[in-house]
């Protein structure tokens, strides 16, 4: 029986007041962006971030009181969910960037290829070009490995911790760093990438946001697991505890800089006036339904089956890819692309695992048929109801009225006559 650890009265009280006020401004920020839902794509995925404060400092305060508890069954919850995030945030960066297929087909086919960022060793590895599907796709896999492997690794965690498995331990730890690392690498490699698109959209504040909340859980963890096999720490679940005080009290900070970081102001009616939201439980809905992940880890491991240069067929002029790097010019025309009218007009081929089926002409993007619907006039006469429970979405007419365009110039001509007089 491990002998149980408590930490000092007024610790486990600035714990429980950070618990509060950490959950209490959390709930704030994610309650106002359902309430303001103008952007699911985008706040679905913020809202998902915001939620790493309440899963730490949940977990951190139950910890404290019952270590033994929350090592079998919580501590794994928050390392999943950790992951997650990670992920999470490289959603979000490639959404405001305006999704991959922009990312490959348009922003990256400008820039020169990168090299990777290891001293010595990068340049004789090859050069990661992002506007080549397949090497985005390394770079999209390199960071969604660690999601997929965060479980499997608390699953053989609680094995150790039941069954005393010392060499195995020592194991998944190393497996553990490598996964950790290179998930990290492969972010810093889009980062690194794609930085100057990224700067208009003030990027610098999210990341913080999620890498030192990560960053503190692992370091603190590894700090406080070397001073308890130097023997400076109790043994048991004292350097556990000890690690989820500091993060419970930490919590206040995160929870601070999310909200400015994330604010759901931007998303208000004052700021859209023109932009309907979606209704409280429809957003919740949205957020959790989790659709939008089974389609994306669907893609990514369907890899180059979906991930080819057929699929992302740059909208630019034929002369601009036939001008791009060889290297990039020749997969594409391994894949099956072909210039004609000296480089200003490009097709697509049968050829190798991409089959064309017939499509020919400027674009190379399979398109499938789809019937569309005939259109009924019958429904023109129906008026939109604000207060149909059935509809999904609301428009708040009284505020967007007043926050109109013609409103604002108005208010602003008053203003100035007013101040002339």
């Amino acid at each position: 029986m491990v002998e149980a650890v408590q930490l000092p009265w007024w610790w486990q009280e600035l714990c429980e007041a950070s618990t509060v006020i950490s959950l209490v401004i959390t709930v704030y920020a994610i309650t106002m962006h359902f309430l303001n839902y103008r952007k699911p794509h985008e706040q679905r995925l913020v809202v998902r971030i915001q939620l790493i404060v309440p899963v730490f400092v949940v977990t951190s305060l139950v910890a404290i009181k019952f270590p033994e508890f929350c090592q079998f069954y919580l501590d794994p919850v928050r390392e999943v969910y950790e992951a997650f995030v990670i992920y999470t945030f490289f959603s979000l960066l490639v959404l405001v960037l305006g999704g991959e297929h922009r990312i490959i087909t348009e922003i990256c086919l400008s820039h020169r290829p990168s090299t990777h960022a290891i001293p010595f060793f990068g340049r004789y590895l090859g050069k990661i070009d992002l506007s080549y599907p397949e090497d985005f796709l390394m770079v999209k896999r390199g960071i969604l490995q660690y999601v997929w492997f965060k479980p499997f690794y608390c699953s053989c965690n609680l094995l150790c911790l039941l069954f005393d498995f010392s060499r195995l331990n020592l194991i998944l730890v190393v497996i553990y760093n490598i996964s950790v690392t290179w998930s990290l690498y492969n972010l810093a490699i889009f980062w690194r990438c794609l930085y100057e698109d990224l700067r208009p959209f003030n990027p610098w504040g999210k990341f913080l946001c999620v890498k030192v909340v990560i960053f503190a859980s692992y370091w603190q963890s590894m700090v406080i697991m070397i001073l308890d096999s130097k023997g400076i720490i109790n043994g048991g679940y004292a350097g556990f505890v000890y690690q989820n005080g500091l993060l419970c009290m930490e919590m206040t900070g995160f929870a601070i800089l999310h909200l400015i970081t994330f604010p759901w102001d931007e998303y208000s009616s004052a700021v859209m006036p023109h932009c309907a939201r979606m209704n409280y439980i429809y957003a919740i809905r949205d957020c959790f339904g989790g659709r939008d992940l089974k389609s994306d880890f669907g893609k990514t491991i369907r890899g180059q089956s979906y991930y080819n240069c057929r699929n992302f067929d740059p909208a630019a002029d034929s002369v601009l890819i036939a001008k791009a790097d060889a290297d990039s010019r020749l997969i594409r025309i391994t894949q099956g692309l072909r210039f004609e009218n000296r480089g200003q007009d490009r097709h697509w081929i049968g050829y190798g695992c991409t089959d064309n089926r017939g499509s020919s002409g400027s674009s190379g993007m399979r398109r499938s048929s789809v019937k569309e619907e005939p259109w009924d006039n019958a429904t023109v006469a129906h008026e939109y109801l604000p207060t149909d429970p059935n509809y999904p979405v609301s428009a708040d007419l009284a505020t967007r009225h007043r926050n109109s365009r013609r409103m604002k110039d108005l208010r602003r001509n008053i203003n100035s006559r007013a101040s002339a007089v």
